[in-house]
């Protein structure tokens, strides 16, 4: 290639300083030189010619061979000097290489930093060329991303903004958020900056922003400080999280009215129980000659009858539940909610997985979280006193469907022929956790009962498995489910 190296004006290309065509072309000169000075009598000295294939051999030579080759050309020059006294040849001779030596060296040192020159320059072009992809990789990314991206001074000001920072708070039209105070826009900014004058803030946020129009809208921001003095800066990352909380807030709805229907099937039942006793009751009393016409009675058996009516509401769930999950991700899910609540009162969970982590269940994930939930929050409270903390959760197949039992040290259970009615008097709370779980749990085709053991207490929830092929593992008495709320 080309190179930088340029003699009288003329560009030396780069192949031409390889050692073998430098060594050669000294040579050269050097016997260009002695033939000169053995065929002709100019009557002064060439001497100070030798010089040359000095200078050019120590471009490709060490230090110490540019001084060999000094020597050879001195020694090649007396050659073709008369002779003198032994001390003034010898002192010729010297005076000669060193002046030869000297400038050789001086010519290699020239060299060597030229090709160090070289080196860095080419490092440096390499160099220049990632950062320079690097910042463009960068910027593609910071401006094709789907979150904003902003770069703040110590006064809340926005020195960078990617895209769809611009379009998050509504800076559109070519409208630049550069040098825009978002500290109304974003008031945990102007926050943070203020408490980096003492320390450096690393950590996440969620709340709310607002755009230039006024509108408020809730985020999540990943942020951090740095630099000092008047120097700090904040550079954050922000996601608009509408979507999510829409998301969100319609399935808790969902759900919400899932377990009203369950609840209303609930009282539902119990009503038309004490209806049905009622009912019974009138049918003996009307046998009774006084009661026969006796207007009060009468109105008394409509009132039971319409009482009857209103309580004959049912959760006709016709459809069959799309809805699926993976074994591994209930237990995942699990695992993260529970664990911490069992670490702090110093209990234990042990966990025994014998189904493959990929094994599809039917029923909405929420839904199997929630009686998950249920059975391990009950187990917690139960070993709250207990000398020894432990919850074991068990997952296998059984007769084609997936059974997770979970057994705990607990007190036990004393009525445990109670557990699933509503409204019991000796629960902690409604007294409805496990019936709606059990219906919950039948209304995906599974179950959920108490397995009686000599201490603790143990729950197995029944999972329906969904088959390649898309078919679902039932009992028989599946079809007895359509009304779930109603079992007892």
């Amino acid at each position: 290639m080309p190179t930088r190296l340029r003699v009288f004006g003329l560009a030396v290309p780069e192949r031409m300083l390889e050692r073998r065509w430098v060594l050669t072309l000294a040579f050269v000169c050097i016997a260009i030189l002695a033939t000169i000075e053995w065929s002709h009598d100019f009557g002064v000295s060439l001497g100070v010619l030798y010089v040359i294939p000095v200078v050019i051999a120590a471009t490709a030579l060490t230090s110490i061979q540019v001084v060999g080759m000094a020597f050879l050309c001195a020694g090649v020059r007396d050659q073709f000097h008369p002779p003198l006294e032994p001390i003034e040849t010898l002192l010729r001779f010297v005076m000669a290489s060193m002046a030869y030596s000297s400038a050789g060296l001086l010519v290699r040192e020239i060299f060597q930093n030229r090709q160090r020159v070289l080196l860095y320059l080419q490092q440096l072009r390499l160099e220049t060329e990632l950062r320079r992809k690097a910042e463009e990789q960068l910027r593609i990314m910071a401006d094709d991303s789907p979150a904003g991206m902003l770069t703040l001074d110590v006064h809340a000001r926005v020195i960078a903004a990617n895209r769809a920072a611009h379009e998050m708070f509504g800076f559109v039209g070519g409208r630049s958020m550069a040098g825009y105070d978002v500290s109304h826009l974003l008031p945990a900014f102007a926050s943070a900056l203020e408490l980096s004058a003492t320390r450096h803030l690393r950590t996440s946020a969620s709340g709310w922003a607002a755009r230039v129009s006024g509108e408020s809208f809730p985020v999540t921001t990943w942020f951090s400080t740095y630099g000092s003095g008047d120097g700090r800066c904040l550079a954050a990352v922000i996601v608009d999280t509408s979507e999510e909380v829409r998301d969100r807030e319609h399935e808790n709805l969902q759900q919400l009215r899932e377990y009203n229907q369950l609840l209303a099937g609930a009282v539902s039942h119990e009503i038309r129980n004490m209806c049905s006793a009622i009912s019974v009751v009138a049918s003996n009393l009307k046998r009774l000659p006084a009661l026969q016409r006796n207007d009060d009675f009468e109105a008394l058996q409509v009132l039971v009858n319409g009482l009857a009516s209103v309580a004959s509401f049912k959760l006709h769930d016709e459809r069959f539940r799309a809805e699926s999950a993976t074994v591994r991700q209930l237990l995942d899910q699990l695992r993260i909610v529970i664990e911490p609540d069992w670490a702090d009162i110093d209990g234990e969970i042990e966990w025994d997985i014998r189904v493959p982590a990929n094994t599809l269940v039917r029923g909405a994930p929420h839904a199997l979280m929630q009686t998950f939930l249920n059975i391990a929050q009950n187990s917690l409270r139960a070993v709250a006193g207990a000398d020894e903390r432990r919850l074991s959760v068990q997952v296998y197949e059984r007769d084609g469907r997936v059974v997770a039992s979970f057994v705990d040290t607990g007190v036990g259970v004393q009525h445990p022929q109670d557990l699933f009615h509503p409204f019991r008097a000796n629960a902690d709370g409604s007294g409805l956790g496990l019936y709606v779980s059990r219906a919950l749990m039948r209304s995906f085709s599974g179950d959920l009962v108490y397995q009686p053991t000599e201490s603790g207490c143990r729950f197995d929830a029944i999972l329906a498995i969904i088959r390649e092929n898309g078919s679902r593992d039932v009992d028989d008495h599946e079809s007895a489910l359509s009304s779930p709320a109603l079992h007892s």
